[in-house]
Order: structure tokens, then C-alpha cells, then sequence
């Protein structure tokens, strides 16, 4: 592998078709943990899977594996060994030794989500010293954070990472505008600019619903309310548990509802004593997650996403892809995805409205139908163009030039 100051400025065109020493280019993939069901793990595989069919060999780089696979790399420093405990100290060296080989690297909310900022600016310091051509994925940033899980939002920490020589996208409009409000250097050379996730169909449909809800003991006549989360404050459980128990006092005797919920560990002992008292609630209570997507929605009869701040929402356009009508809201950011993609999302506030499409199959079939066919310009290989346009901007920054102007 040559070292990347030998070849950091090459245009993505000679970069992707020949390396000049007979290898594929690398692309690092890295966030805190990743193979998960989380919105991050979930929405960096997708890059994962467009950096590959752009020709980059892509290395997963994380401190904490939900699912590990061959080639996946782990550097310590970027997740805390035990929940609450500060994070170890970021092995540099390891880190040094992957950027030398790199010829792109891409910090999926690394460099924005506050819980290892030591790490982050590790990894920003080591980058630009390379200068190895960057994407930085802002997910969540520290003032988003409504959870108080860290606290007020703390600018001193330097996170989220927002050097300029660095491309930053965001995942919507919104998250956007607040960079460019709080750092106007990105917005002025052209290093900030918004894409949005994407779906990929072939993970979503085709799951096996008979033999899920046998493993879960959900019978066939049962209603299954999905709400695919991790727990957090911010994920509202108790309006998802509402939902459910308005749902079920309406079929009273006639159908059994069940409330599932995919937090990573189903020990009941890792739920925080409030959250068990609201599941103590709910009804039919189903709590643990499934290994394939896929048979997670052919399972569900409704998925719920209730949460007051999502940076994005990935249940949301993957339901649709699946065909499952979603009730969400009342995060600030679905407006921004509905409007734009004109979805059509039922409200959890409103159970009579969820009941009323659920017991008329015309009116769910065309609901089901209408969202299916808008998400379907959501999807991942179909990012492709806007991918290339990210890795040439990311590289124009490294060298000092102004980034991206515009994207599709």
C-alpha cells in the first residue's frame, strides 16, 4: 500500500480505477460501535455498501461491535468498557498506522455525538496532519441532545469536529442550518452540505413473519406494534405505550395487541427503573430485538416511532419499504423528510385516525402503497452519483481547495 501522502491528491476518477500499485483504494469507516440495529450502525452501512460498489476496499473501524465480521477492526478508545465509566484512552498509534494506509476516511458521528471527544479529536488531529481526505457524518449534535444523558451541550469540548478542511454532511435541513449559523467558515468554502439516508430494499422485504412471531410468541390474530429503538428519554416510550393501550381499548376482546420493543438487551434489569414502570403498562409487552431487519418488519403489523428528537428517523422509510404503515412523530425532522419525499405518516397522538386505517384494508392498502412507491428514490446503490460528488469534495478540502457546491 503506498502511503497516502504520496497519492492524497489524485483525482477520484484515477483514485477508484487504479491506484498505481495494483490495489484498491481504502476507504475507514469509523464510529463509536458499530453492526448494530441503531440508526449510526444502520445508516453506515449503507455507505459501507456505496463506497463498495464505488470500487473503495472499506475498513469498519470501531471501539464496540454489536456484530462483528471478518476485516473489522477494533481500536479502543471511542466507547466506554462499562455503561457510565469514561471512555479508555485512544490508541493513536493504532489509529496512525490505518490513516498511513488510507485514502479516505469518513467519521460516522465520531466526531459529533459528545460521549468520546478525546477520541474525536484524536482521530481530527491524526487526519489532517495526513491529510487524508475526510467526511465527517453529523448525526446528532451535542445541542440536539435533549435526553440529559450528557448534559448541557459544552462548545470548550471542540465537538462537533468542524475543521473546514474536513467535509461535513448532515442528514437533514435542519442540522444543517445550525452548523452554518454556529460555524460560517464550513457554508463559505463549501464544506457543508446536507444528503439524506437511504434504504436498501433487498435488506427489508422478503422476511419471515409466520416464523417471527412464532419465536415471539405473537399469535397470528394478534396485533404486533413494533417500535424499533434503543431506550432513551428522547425516544418517548411512554407515548409509544400510550399508543398501544389506546389501540387496545378500542379492540377490546376482539384482538390482542402487543407492544414490541427492540432495545439491544432484553434483561429486564439494564431498563431504567422508569421505563419499567411505563412497560409495567404495556400491553402485551414483547422486548428484545430479532437478527434480520427484514423479519423485524414482516413481523409487524404497525411501527411506532415516537420519539421528540430524531436526527433522522431510519424505522420510518424502512417500513414503508417493507409495507407497514408507520404512526411517528412529533420529532422536528419527520416534517422536514415528509414534506420533502411526501410521505404520508399518521399521527400516535391521534389512536382513533391509527385504528380507523388499520381496520379499513382499502385505506391501508393505499397508504401502504403511496409510501412504498416514494421511498423507492431512497435508495442505497442509487446514491452512487452523490457519493462520488462527497468523496471529490472531501478531497478538494484536504488539499486545501473549496469543497462541494451542490448535490442532488
Amino acid at each position: 500500500m503506498v502511503p497516502v501522502a504520496q497519492h492524497a491528491h489524485i483525482g477520484l476518477r484515477e483514485l477508484i480505477t487504479d491506484r498505481g500499485d495494483g490495489g484498491m483504494p481504502k476507504a475507514l469507516l469509523v464510529s463509536h460501535r458499530l453492526g448494530g440495529f441503531d440508526g449510526v450502525s444502520v445508516a453506515a452501512e449503507k455507505w459501507h455498501t456505496v463506497l463498495s460498489h464505488l470500487g473503495f476496499d472499506v475498513v469498519r473501524v470501531a471501539s464496540h461491535y454489536v456484530r462483528r465480521e471478518p476485516g473489522d477492526v477494533l481500536i479502543t478508545g471511542m466507547w466506554a468498557d462499562l455503561p457510565g465509566h469514561p471512555c479508555p484512552p485512544l490508541d493513536k498509534r493504532a489509529v496512525r498506522e490505518l490513516v498511513r494506509q488510507a485514502d479516505l476516511v469518513v467519521l460516522d458521528n465520531l466526531g459529533t455525538l459528545p460521549s468520546a471527544p478525546e477520541a474525536a479529536l484524536g482521530w481530527q488531529d491524526i487526519l489532517l496532519r495526513e491529510e487524508v481526505p475526510t467526511i465527517v457524518r453529523h448525526h446528532d449534535p451535542g445541542w440536539q441532545i435533549v435526553s440529559g444523558l450528557w448534559g448541557p451541550h459544552d462548545s470548550s469540548s471542540g465537538l462537533p469536529i468542524h475543521h473546514p478542511r474536513m467535509l461535513h454532511v448532515t442528514i437533514n435541513r435542519i442540522t444543517e442550518q445550525e452548523f452554518a449559523d454556529r460555524y460560517p467558515e464550513l457554508p463559505e468554502r463549501n464544506a457543508l452540505v446536507t444528503a439524506y439516508n437511504t434504504v436498501d430494499r433487498r435488506e427489508l422485504v422478503g422476511g419471515d413473519r409466520a416464523g417471527t412471531r412464532e419465536a415471539l410468541r405473537v399469535a397470528d390474530e394478534d396485533l404486533l406494534v413494533l417500535h424499533p429503538i434503543a431506550l432513551g428519554k428522547r425516544k418517548n416510550v411512554p407515548a409509544a405505550v400510550e399508543l398501544s393501550r389506546s389501540l387496545q381499548r378500542r379492540y377490546g376482546e376482539n384482538r390482542r395487541v402487543r407492544y414490541w420493543v427492540t432495545h439491544t438487551s432484553a434483561r429486564w434489569e439494564s431498563v431504567p427503573p422508569e421505563i419499567q414502570e411505563v412497560f409495567a403498562t404495556a400491553p402485551g409487552l414483547v422486548m428484545g430485538s430479532v437478527p434480520r431487519r427484514s423479519d423485524m418488519y414482516a413481523a409487524a403489523d404497525l411501527v411506532v416511532l415516537t420519539s421528540t428528537w430524531e436526527g433522522f428517523g431510519q424505522p420510518v422509510p424502512e417500513a414503508m419499504v417493507a409495507g407497514k404503515p408507520v404512526a411517528a412523530g412529533p420529532y422536528p425532522v419527520l416534517r422536514e423528510l415528509a414534506e420533502h419525499h411526501g410521505w404520508q405518516v399518521l399521527d400516535p397522538l391521534r389512536p382513533e385516525d391509527v385504528f380507523q386505517v388499520l381496520e379499513d384494508a382499502d385505506r391501508l392498502n393505499r397508504l401502504v402503497s403511496w409510501n412504498r412507491a416514494r421511498v423507492g428514490e431512497m435508495d442505497t446503490l442509487g446514491f452512487a452519483p452523490t457519493m462520488r460528488k462527497l468523496v471529490r469534495a472531501a478531497e478538494r478540502l484536504a488539499a486545501g481547495r473549496a469543497g462541494i457546491r451542490e448535490i442532488a
